[in-house]
């Protein structure tokens, strides 16, 4: 038992102490203890041992029976109570430079941010700026820092995936030898997050291939055709070789899944007497080959699309230029960065006929959630703006917390004047999934909710969804006829393309929403549509692909 690790250990229990809102008096006679052991003349395990550690000033009977536990080799029954009374997301977080105690704590108990991912999220939805003793520089430095440590797991977002991918893609194009690369793998397929970078490359000449895989760094030959280059990052990148007449079957077995992949061999073993898929120098010879229509790669997660394409039965899936506007955005008047007048410009910018505003109610206190007046003056807001700006109407919306008993938290003598209202849970994360389903359920049959939003309340990477019963709830919006959102915020994308899939077996139709906090983001629906493909949904099923009017007058 050292010095240094003794006080460490000392200064950790005090901290712990700290954020969990212990007595000012304990946090303090651990952190003096820390220092008195630090600056400690002699042998630490001799001043325990004779029970000299109480002559030193700052040391008293807790703290020297820390230090008897640890010189007899034990975690001290102090540090484990101090652990167990913060969540270890909240502990997590400890580790970020710049967070002291209070400012950990005044995150946990202010904002409920109970992991970096959520912290990172409440970061990018500017819930800090107006928390004491935090700021506008002081929350960036903090995203800075969530972002890299988050980014040093094995897993990215899929758009943080994307991003490296062509970044990637164009360093290898750029190399001499190199014919084409192409993005396969689960990137390809637009999965909610991505484990692994996929690339098919057609070299000029086999003996290419290491020269190619060796430029990303330290590679390994895992096959023939395939090199593994394992990234300090976390994010191994894998590079499939082919010639140039096998691409199509290079591209298709790179793009995966295995089951969509072993479905197919199953059909060339019936239709050919092998299970080998076709060579064929793109894919759509290869399908063709086999008797099938194209299959795009978000739908190629199992047989069932396997089965429509035998039938020439894939739907026209939506494309990003199908949209017409979006309905979930928010601006300055809750805890978005752009004013009401920007965002509304920003979406006319982008094509779009109908911008809707759905910021925060009151019980949302924590993201400076919109009272009576307030909306009220952002009603008078829109209604100049719709009169001066013919090409694009502001539809007003609200973003109403579900409360614990499913209630909507709409501003009294406000809910004949809002256009709709998506109904969100962002609060009371733990109740039972019977208590949680009921009360989802139960705001779902408010007549003011029009758009269920987020429906499980999860952010990738960072949080779980709550429990509930996601088939009853369903069951609710499709009974009243409320839609079920697709938040394509990155960190979200929920629903995911299953459960946006049940919902369309069951007659419910979609809405894809960026959650845009500001201009930037409201470029985020490109994931929402990657999420709609990957249920199989075409135009017709997604509510803002049409017509506003024909929502709202339902």
């Amino acid at each position: 038992m050292d010095r240094k690790s003794a006080a460490k250990t000392l200064r950790e229990i005090g901290r712990l102490l700290e954020v969990a809102g212990e007595n000012p008096h304990r946090v303090r006679a651990f952190a003096g203890a820390s220092r008195a052991v630090e600056t400690a003349d002699g042998d630490l395990r001799k001043l325990v041992g004779s029970g000299r550690i109480l002559d030193l000033k700052g040391v008293g009977k807790g703290t020297a029976a820390v230090l008897e536990e640890l010189a007899q080799g034990r975690r001290p029954k102090a540090l484990i109570d101090a652990e167990d009374s913060v969540p270890p997301g909240v502990r997590e977080i400890m580790g970020l430079p710049g967070l002291g105690p209070k400012k950990v704590r005044s995150l946990w108990q202010n904002l409920g941010v109970e992991s970096i991912g959520e912290l990172e999220y409440a970061c990018r939805e500017n819930r800090l700026i107006d928390l004491k003793g935090f700021g506008p520089a002081t929350q960036a430095a903090i995203l800075e820092a969530a972002i890299f440590r988050n980014r040093a797991g094995e897993s990215r977002l899929l758009h943080e995936a994307w991003a490296e991918a062509e970044d990637i893609r164009g360093r290898l194009v750029g190399l001499s030898g190199v014919v084409s690369v192409e993005v396969a793998g689960e990137l390809r397929r637009c999965c909610e997050t991505i484990g692994e970078l996929t690339f098919v490359v057609v070299p000029d000449a086999p003996g290419d291939a290491e020269r190619v895989a060796r430029s990303l760094g330290e590679s390994e030959r895992v096959n023939d055709g395939q090199w593994l280059c394992r990234r300090a990052d976390g994010l191994d990148v894998r590079l499939w070789f082919s010639p140039p007449g096998c691409a199509g079957e290079a591209m298709i077995r790179a793009t995966g899944s295995e089951t969509f992949t072993a479905a197919l061999s199953a059909r060339a073993r019936a239709a050919h007497g092998d299970d080998r898929i076709p060579a064929g120098d793109d894919e759509a010879v290869v399908f063709d080959e086999l008797g099938l229509q194209w299959i795009p790669p978000e739908l190629r997660e199992d047989q069932r699309w396997l089965d429509a394409a035998a039938g020439a039965a894939i739907p026209d899936l939506i494309e990003p230029t199908d949209l017409r506007g979006v309905l979930h955005n928010h601006t300055t008047d809750s805890d978005g960065v752009a004013s009401l007048e920007e965002m509304a410009e920003a979406a006319g910018q982008r094509g779009w006929t109908f911008f809707g505003v759905a910021d925060h109610s009151p019980a949302a206190f924590y993201a400076n959630g919109v009272d009576g007046p307030r909306l009220q003056d952002q009603w008078a807001r829109a209604d100049a703006w719709n009169a001066a700006n013919p090409g694009l109407r502001i539809v007003k919306g609200l973003e109403a917390d579900i409360l614990s008993d499913g209630r909507l938290d709409i501003p009294d003598g406000c809910e004949s004047g809002l256009d709709y209202v998506v109904a969100s849970v962002h609060s009371s994360f733990r109740l039972t999934e019977e208590a949680q389903t009921e009360r989802i359920v139960t705001a779902v049959r408010h007549q003011a909710c029009r758009i269920l939003g987020h429906p499980t309340g999860r952010l990738l990477l960072a949080r779980p969804g709550y429990e509930v019963d996601l088939e009853r709830v369903l069951d609710a919006c499709a009974a009243v006829g409320v839609a079920a959102e697709i938040n394509a915020s990155p960190y979200r994308l929920d629903l995911d393309g299953r459960w946006a899939r049940r919902a369309l077996d069951k007659g419910i139709k979609l809405v894809i929403n960026p959650d845009a906090h500001s201009i930037e983001g409201l470029d985020h629906v490109r994931w929402g549509v990657a999420v709609a493909r990957r249920a199989g949904a075409a135009s017709e099923d997604i509510v803002n692909c049409h017509d506003i009017d024909e929502f709202l007058e339902r």
